[in-house]
């Protein structure tokens, strides 16, 4: 059959309709959020919260992982798996949690001392705590101070 002589247009002939259930639910469901958005809904409050809640529920659905980093997903606390670096889907409302884990980093924790200008939260500078944090006793006995630095990398998360 030749384009110029299928009467609907379509050059690969028979133009199909889409089911009538299907148009007919999808043209419901159309009305019902043109009323609601409008005004003629259940309240006039009702569509800016409705609006709000599901733009909080789709910006917590999403997040990115930074490519030295792997993020632990939790669902209810308990694990469910790893995923790798980029931008990933999460089960909002608290369902799913993730922790993001730095595993190609080399992380470090100073005792007995604090490097200036560190920006480590953990590593803040403890003037009281200083002291006696470097105090140790040996073995045979003696008191020294000891200033000391652990590096260490997270291999699994």
């Amino acid at each position: 059959m030749l384009p110029s002589n299928n009467s609907s247009g379509n050059p690969w002939g028979g133009g199909q309709q889409d089911p009538p259930l299907l148009n007919k639910a999808f043209h419901t469901i159309l009305q019902y959020f043109k009323k609601i958005l409008i005004g003629g809904g259940p309240s006039r409050f009702s569509a800016p919260i409705i609006i709000l809640f599901l733009a909080l529920i789709l910006w917590s659905t999403f997040y990115t992982v930074p490519s030295d980093s792997v993020a632990v997903i939790q669902r209810f606390g308990k694990y469910v798996n790893d995923v790798p670096a980029g931008l990933h889907i999460k089960i909002p409302l608290g369902i799913d949690t993730v922790k993001i884990v730095p595993v190609k980093r080399q992380l470090k924790q100073e005792f007995g001392f604090t490097t200036p200008g560190a920006n480590d939260p953990n590593q803040s500078p403890r003037v009281n705590d200083r002291r006696q944090e470097t105090q140790m006793v040996t073995g045979d006995l003696n008191a020294a101070l000891v200033e000391w630095v652990v590096q260490y990398r997270i291999s699994e998360p």
